[in-house]
């Protein structure tokens, strides 16, 4: 996902750009760039005309000036520039102004947004358009817009199918800080500097995903049987994330990749004709660290596992196809002693004897256990934001 960063026009009580304030040991413009960047997104900053744009060129960040036609219209004109700077469907969008931005909220507005132009928060009572996230439809109302009189953001808004989510939602993702801590007078800056570079976040996006893990001894069909129902899944409208668990090294030394990430690479993309792969240099993730890092490089609607035995996420269990009662009764056992807490488990692939009381799905019962995981999401309203 990309985020627009608005960063353009002088403040008065400052004297200077507000994106060239000094926070915390470099400009805010960088700092504000750098928190998003290390979540995974595209970082692009706009907001000026060509030689405001000029003026940062040294900064190692991706820079867009006005188009000549809208140059020095405010933020809707650095809105329209990201805008045609990217492909993304969705984008976010930040005011340089809020040194506490954060990323984990435009994550999760954007699984919220439905089919929506835009998903806005509220604070006070009051919209907050320069932290919120906008989808590609909103481009043919933001150019008429600029071509109008009236060329402010609420304006704008008033043109799209917006989604506002009220303070008591957004306050469960993200600290308030966020939104209502604003840069605009010298002395908010020296009270400022002393508090750390970001809040402390209240809850992760992982928690806001639907996820269900695949456990199972190895060989027993569980990566044929994911791919079939995301097969399934997909036909039906569901944009789905997968996760697997693998027990050897991620690289291979000697390997390109590998020679970038002991050069001291935090990342590394691999782009090739029919994709991109991200390699993040980080050891010994947990499956919930794991999952944290997926949706934030696109929101999906289910998030399927494979493996992770003692993770906090709800499990089917996978038995192999064909087994002898007392077979199978002894690898359910094996496999419930490693997963430690059995309430996790909501149901078995494969038949087997067992006082647990859980639904059990054939290997070939694929439409029964789609259904029974599309029943699972439902159950998670506030999890589940459906593509369909």
């Amino acid at each position: 996902m990309t985020v627009i960063i608005l960063a353009g026009g002088k403040a008065k009580r400052f004297g200077m750009d507000k994106a060239l304030l000094n926070w915390h040991g470099k400009p805010l413009l960088w700092r504000i760039a750098e928190r998003f960047q290390e979540a995974g997104f595209t970082v692009i900053v706009a907001g000026g005309p060509l030689k405001w744009a000029q003026r940062l060129q040294w900064m190692p960040l991706h820079i867009v000036a006005d188009l000549p036609a809208h140059e020095g219209f405010g933020p809707l004109a650095g809105i329209e520039a990201g805008l045609l700077s990217t492909s993304d469907r969705l984008i976010g969008v930040v005011a340089c102004d809020l040194p506490f931005a954060e990323p984990i909220l435009l994550s999760w507005l954007s699984e919220q947004i439905g089919d929506a132009d835009a998903i806005v928060p509220i604070v006070d009572n009051k919209p907050q358009p320069l932290h919120a996230v906008y989808a590609r439809s909103c481009l043919p109302h933001l150019v008429a817009q600029l071509e109008s009189e009236d060329k402010s953001v609420n304006g704008f808004l008033k043109q799209l199918k917006v989604v506002h989510v009220e303070e008591e939602r957004w306050q469960k993702i993200a600290d308030t800080a966020c939104l209502k801590v604003h840069l605009n007078d010298p002395e908010d800056l020296k009270r400022l500097q002393i508090l750390p570079d970001t809040p402390p976040t209240l809850t992760a996006p992982e928690t806001l995903t639907p996820v269900i893990s695949f456990v199972g001894f190895s060989g027993v069909g569980k990566t044929a049987l994911i791919e079939r129902v995301i097969q399934r899944l997909t036909t039906k409208g569901y944009k789905v994330g997968v996760i697997k668990h693998h027990h050897g090294q991620a690289d291979t030394v000697g390997k390109d990749t590998w020679r970038y990430r002991n050069s001291g690479a935090a990342v590394i993309a691999l782009v090739a004709s029919d994709g991109m792969t991200l390699f993040l240099a980080e050891e010994n993730l947990t499956a919930q660290q794991a999952l944290k890092r997926l949706v934030r490089q696109s929101p999906v609607d289910l998030v399927l596992v494979e493996g992770f035995k003692q993770s906090p996420f709800p499990k089917l269990i996978v038995l192999p196809h064909e087994l002898t009662p007392d077979d199978a009764q002894q690898m359910l056992s094996q496999l419930l002693a490693q997963v430690g807490d059995t309430s996790s488990v909501i149901g078995l692939i494969g038949r087997v004897n067992t006082t647990l009381n859980l639904p059990q799905f054939a290997h070939d019962e694929l439409e029964r256990l789609c259904k029974f995981i599309e029943q699972w999401m439902r159950k998670h309203p506030l999890r589940h934001q459906a593509t369909s």
